[in-house]
């Protein structure tokens, strides 16, 4: 069967002399992989250049049915990311969104919803001048509420301490990363509330909330295991 789809490449593995294997999420097919042949001729429909991390494309794919790989017939860009690419900030940060993404993006089932997430969130980053600096953090959070995950912000004076396995604050205070001490839960808290993308934060807090959330993830997400780019991210220096 042959569709029609958006699509986001969440990771390229090289496959012979001119073959990738992609792992695609797609905005109403949900998580796909495919392979795919390019080339630099004029009679290649796919060129090696447009195939890279995080590139947004309209493509054409056959679904083979009983089969886990599907064909890329076809693939054209659609959004440019020309301001990445020229900032280290802003490629730490898409490093480290696409690593996420590929830890915990895992089900097949289309969501669209989340697709136009991460489509706004790459966006909002390529185009954002300065205020782009909690934009990771401000993903994790978002993020839960695709996944399933999202923390119950029930803080209160006799729950004061959050509780990662729970996802919720309480009375007991666990030693991290099974939950937080008053000082983060109480920065948690605070940044559950808002949306932190025009928020104050320190490097020391964004960091720290960079831990708190990591820890979440491994608490929540089946396989999520650590997230080798976030000491590239929190050796930026951001302002």
């Amino acid at each position: 069967m042959r569709v029609s789809d958006k699509a986001l490449v969440l990771q390229a593995v090289k496959y012979g002399d001119k073959k990738l294997i992609l792992k695609l999420f797609t905005k109403h097919n949900g998580l796909l992989t495919v392979a795919v042949s390019v080339g630099n001729s004029r009679t290649s429909k796919i060129k090696p250049g447009i195939i890279s991390n995080l590139t947004l494309l309209d493509v054409e794919i056959i679904k083979k049915q009983n089969n886990d790989v599907h064909r890329l017939t076809e693939a054209t860009c659609y959004y440019v990311h020309s301001g990445i690419p020229n900032s280290f900030s802003k490629l730490s940060i898409a490093q480290f969104l696409n690593e996420i993404l590929i830890k915990s993006v895992k089900e097949q089932a289309p969501n669209s919803y989340l697709f136009d997430f991460i489509e706004g969130c790459l966006k909002y980053l390529n185009e954002s001048e300065s205020d782009f600096v909690n934009l990771h953090v401000y993903f994790l959070i978002e993020l839960t509420k695709y996944l399933g995950i999202e923390p119950n912000n029930n803080y209160s004076n006799n729950n004061c301490f959050f509780d990662c396995r729970e996802g919720q604050f309480t009375g007991v205070n666990l030693t991290f990363p099974m939950g937080l001490d008053k000082d983060e839960s109480a920065l948690f808290t605070e940044i559950l509330k808002v949306n932190c993308l025009n928020e104050k934060l320190s490097n020391q807090q964004r960091n720290k909330l960079l831990e708190i959330l990591i820890a979440y993830y491994q608490m929540h997400v089946p396989g999520f295991n650590n997230v080798k780019s976030i000491e590239v991210l929190k050796e930026v220096v951001m302002v």
